[in-house]
């Protein structure tokens, strides 16, 4: 098991598999550091850019970005999620979450730029990540 600390950058592998796969996990990106009163964080998730379904084309990322991802893929705004820290870090001890490293500062950025641009980012959203800056 990996140390994991939860804070801006940081990655983990979520379950987040449709309902004939539960199992399957995808890349979420922790955005904020845990932010008062009940310390939440603002994560995104990342999915593979499949050309014929519709995506999000504000932030693109590419094999070499970060180890896990290994196609052209989109940072998914539209599902993004606020989640207590302490959620994270019962979901990494138990195993149903698996971390993942951090993502260099340079993406990191290219991705948060990307939460303020997309339309498809919910306001409750764009509200908590203004306020963690």
């Amino acid at each position: 098991m990996s140390l994991f600390v939860p804070v801006r950058r940081a990655t983990l592998l979520v379950p987040s598999g449709p309902e004939q796969d539960p199992s399957r996990k995808h890349l979420f990106i922790l955005l904020t550091d845990p932010q008062p009163p009940d310390q939440s964080m603002l994560l995104v998730g990342v999915a593979t850019v499949y050309n014929d379904i519709p995506h999000d084309s504000t932030c693109y990322l590419y094999p070499g970005d970060h180890p896990f991802i290994r196609r052209k893929s989109y940072v998914y705004y539209a599902r993004a999620r606020i989640e207590p820290a302490k959620k994270l870090l019962e979901g990494t001890k138990q195993g149903l979450m698996i971390p993942q490293g951090a993502i260099d500062s340079g993406i990191f950025a290219r991705i948060c730029q990307g939460l303020l641009e997309s339309r498809h980012t919910a306001p409750k959203i764009r509200q908590f990540f203004e306020a963690a800056k």
